[in-house]
């Protein structure tokens, strides 16, 4: 079966048992029992061979714990054999359907001539009768190709029955194992219940006087609905309870007929519980449905009589027979009508007043912005000008020169870029590196500017020349009396969904209370400029700090949320 699942249990050791992978491609492949012994370990199934026993060995390097492995060999014709795994207080047996009435033989290796005294095992029948009490193993025995003993437990049959037969260890109760055969003649799901659940109550679906008329004929010994019909949209949930299914998984599929358009879905393939829910929004649109029951398989594999069907209609929803005159409706839709224009009104009015309001101030703060920027950018020229009318004054023409150029394409960039707001990060690094350039030519610092790898810097735009004042008064008040001993840190991090920009420079600062001379103009222009972007992106802070407590001055710039 395709959606069968048996786990096979990989590792070295079992690379040794050779017959173990052919067992398991056996049952994916619905062919007979065969010639096996079958032992399961942790819900996967593991056939050997009945001629060579001897393979059982390796499974005690596999599980020490539970040092018996229970064997079941079958009729080597016998299709369709494996069920559910049933639970037993702590542990779970599994099971064994044998659909022709045969007889299975049942051993237990890893009881041996030194051990056996200390196991008991006992055979019940349809869960309720002991037919053997807890007992000494029968006896030992070694066939089928074993190298030692084991525990023989005898032949069982008991067709229309079911038997459990359970082994454990008297000085250690957790040595427990158990196999359950099922000799079931019938596979067909029978239904013991079916509950409504609706928004404001439930019910059985055969209590004919609180099923409000969805079902009024019931099919005798089975109980199913006749005329199961109700209006759409009214029911939330179908639970259906089953009889006890233990060793049978059950699949439940939704044929449903919507407007001539024919569907089947698969609601629940290995159903184990002994009851199963429809969701309403599976069958919320009217039409013709039909609930099919049947043994854990596709659709179809199993023959009519061992599956279960459901029908029912959904109705479209009911219209009230209760008629209003136009005349009667007439005042209470006028008045409606006036209090939600009244309402809808004011709020238009006072809504668009908030939006007037917050674009008047948003394009103040970015008229603002455009002359704070317009100034920083003839701050910057002039600075760059002093640079390369020092480097005249000191007749270092080769230096002007070189430094001319730089300005040139600076210049260029910047003149470029005038009227946008925003640049790339890629572009203002790019503008930040020139400058750097330029008056390392001058002064002959070292500067170092570093970016996260994990920020897309073509395609994230940040506030142009955000850095470039604080990286001008890095040089003039920082570096530029150091010479080459001087050093310039930009660098450019990503913390969550933030951007955060450090300058660091290892100047030495004059002390001074006084703020007009702790900052250039164009430090000032910026963090002016900072009070605005602030304004203008409300979801998006800007911070600025700047530490000058220690050697250098350390600037820290944090975009929040802007990545």
């Amino acid at each position: 079966m395709k959606k069968r699942i048996f786990v096979l249990l990989t590792g070295l050791i079992l690379s040794f048992i050779s017959p173990l992978p052919s067992f398991a491609q056996k049952l994916n492949r619905d062919l007979f029992f065969g010639n096996d012994f079958v032992f399961e370990y942790r819900g996967a199934y593991y056939g050997v061979k009945d001629t060579d026993l001897s393979q059982v060995r390796a499974f005690k390097m596999i599980n020490t714990k539970h040092p018996i492995w229970l064997g079941v060999k079958l009729n080597p014709n016998l299709l369709d054999f494996f069920a559910s795994s049933v639970k037993s207080m702590s542990k779970e047996y599994p099971s064994y359907i044998i659909s022709d009435t045969s007889e299975a033989i049942l051993i237990a290796y890893g009881i041996t001539k030194a051990n056996v005294n200390d196991y008991r095992y006992h055979v019940v029948e349809n869960d309720s009768i002991e037919l053997v009490p807890w007992s000494k193993i029968p006896t030992l025995q070694q066939k089928y190709g074993a190298k030692e003993p084991y525990g023989f437990l005898g032949k069982f049959k008991d067709p229309g029955k079911q038997l459990l037969v359970e082994v454990l260890n008297t000085k250690n109760y957790d040595i427990r194992q158990g196999v359950v055969f099922d000799w079931k003649p019938n596979f067909k799901p029978f239904v013991t219940q079916i509950e409504i659940n609706r928004l404001k109550d439930y019910f059985n679906l055969d209590n004919i006087k609180l099923n409000h008329g969805y079902a009024t004929k019931f099919k005798e010994h089975t109980g199913v609905p006749l005329d199961f019909s109700f209006p759409a949209d009214s029911v939330v949930s179908i639970r259906l309870y089953y009889k006890h299914h233990e060793t049978i998984p059950y699949v439940v599929y939704l044929v449903k007929n919507v407007n001539g358009k024919k569907d089947t879905t698969e609601m629940g393939y290995y159903n184990r519980e002994n009851y199963y829910d429809i969701d309403g929004k599976f069958y919320n649109k009217p039409g013709k449905y039909e609930i099919i029951i049947q043994r854990a398989n596709e659709l179809g594999k199993w023959p009519e009589e061992q599956m279960l069907r459901i029908p029912f209609n959904v109705e479209p929803p009911p219209v009230s027979d209760k008629k209003v005159s136009i005349k009667q409706a007439l005042p209470y839709i006028i008045a409606t009508l006036t209090g939600v224009v009244l309402l809808f009104g004011g709020y238009y009015r006072r809504n668009q007043v908030k939006l007037l309001r917050a674009a008047q101030e948003k394009q103040t703060a970015g008229l603002k912005l455009q002359s704070i920027r317009a100034q920083l950018n003839p701050h910057f020229m002039f600075n760059a000008l002093t640079s390369i009318q020092n480097l005249v004054n000191k007749n270092d023409i080769a230096g002007a020169n070189h430094y001319l150029a730089k300005f040139a394409g600076l210049t260029r960039q910047v003149l470029d870029t005038g009227n946008e707001e925003l640049l790339s990060l890629e572009q203002e690094l790019s503008i930040l590196d020139d400058y750097l350039q330029m008056e390392q030519l001058r002064f002959g610092f070292k500067y170092e500017i570093t970016a996260d790898p994990d920020l897309n810097k073509t395609n994230i735009d940040i506030p142009a020349m955000l850095l470039q004042p604080f990286v001008e008064n890095a040089v003039k008040h920082g570096v530029a009396i150091l010479k080459e001993q001087g050093r310039i840190e930009v660098s450019v991090s990503r913390q969550e969904q933030d951007i955060v920009f450090t300058i660091k420079d290892n100047g030495k600062w004059k002390a001074t209370d006084n703020p007009a001379e702790m900052s250039g103009y164009g430090l000032k222009l910026s963090q002016e400029r900072v009070v605005l972007l602030n304004q203008l992106y409300k979801d998006q802070a800007v911070s600025l700090h700047i530490d000058k407590q220690g050697p250098g001055t350390v600037v820290s710039i944090r975009l929040s949320n802007w990545i």
